[in-house]
């Protein structure tokens, strides 16, 4: 992690002390009506790309403390906005479910130009908010400066890890049933998961994007030592990590200016487990997607 510190660093040094700024300082912290409803947004630091958080699932990143003490790392170097998606924090719910990744989209889209927060954007997705960044990128390129996939979800995870999984069978595992119970349930039905997200018709919107050029896109992987489904034997946890691996690699498909960057020991829960780690990895993003705009 040190090293991805130095290299990041080193980037920062070699822009221009002129690097584009944002066009508005003063920190930004407040609910901004979208369609009916208000969506809670807070953005703090100067300069562009202004960096966008987009969190797991179920969580607020604007009251939540790991994405709180990441923001402020990063606020010195460029401004940094965290946002609560409908239905979490201080976000009003949306008027209908289930939602998919472009209602995400579309609602941070819009929030953003409300309150006034000028692009281009770096998108930051962690997990789920990983597959929202991938739709925002393919609806609203003109104004993506680059992403950061944060153990991000990839949009054929849950139909791989399925197909990975033994046929069923009397006497299996616990873990096995309730790892085919779930990724069955997030496949089919948007109503059981807690942002009622409909991840089939959120993945195909992903799919969507197909490049994003030379723009940075930068891919902060979780440790192949982590083991997203507990319980499971040693050689079929094996598999499953050794795809999602794999998956994780895809991503560097989508940009010339791709990098990735595996966590030493964190699992899948970078931002609390290894807040450095996420902040050198946005650091270096920011520094490619300046050296870019020069």
């Amino acid at each position: 992690m040190y090293g991805l510190l130095v290299s990041a660093l080193a980037l920062l040094a070699a822009v221009p002390s002129d690097a584009p700024a944002a066009a508005d300082a003063a920190p930004i912290d407040g609910r901004f009506e979208v369609g009916g409803r208000s969506i809670r947004l807070s953005c703090t630091g100067v300069g562009s790309p202004t960096v966008v958080i987009d969190a797991g699932l179920g969580t607020a990143p604007v009251e939540d403390p790991g994405w709180g003490g990441i923001a402020e790392k990063v606020a010195p170097v460029t401004r940094i906005c965290r946002y609560d998606r409908a239905g979490l924090g201080g976000s009003d719910p949306a008027p209908a479910a289930p939602r998919t990744s472009a209602d995400a989209a579309a609602d941070l889209h819009a929030a953003l130009a409300k309150a006034k927060v000028p692009g281009p954007y770096l998108l930051a997705g962690h997990s789920i908010g990983g597959l929202h960044t991938l739709v925002f990128a393919a609806r609203y390129p003109g104004e993506t400066a680059g992403l950061v996939l944060i153990s991000s979800t990839h949009p054929d995870q849950m139909t791989r890890w399925l197909s990975l999984l033994p046929p069923a069978a009397v006497g299996e595992e616990k873990a096995v049933t309730e790892a085919r119970s779930f990724l069955t349930m997030m496949i089919a039905d948007p109503t059981k998961n807690e942002e009622k997200l409909n991840f089939t018709a959120s993945a195909a919107q992903a799919r969507e994007l197909k490049t994003l050029g030379a723009r940075p896109v930068i891919v902060a992987t979780h440790s192949p030592r982590f083991r997203m489904v507990p319980g499971l034997s040693e050689p079929l946890a094996i598999k499953l990590e050794a795809a999602t691996q794999q998956m994780q690699k895809q991503f560097l498909s989508l940009s010339s200016n791709a990098r990735q960057n595996i966590a030493a020991t964190a699992g899948h829960g970078l931002p609390h487990e290894a807040p450095d780690f996420v902040v050198d990895n946005i650091l270096q993003a920011v520094a490619l997607a300046r050296r870019k705009a020069d």
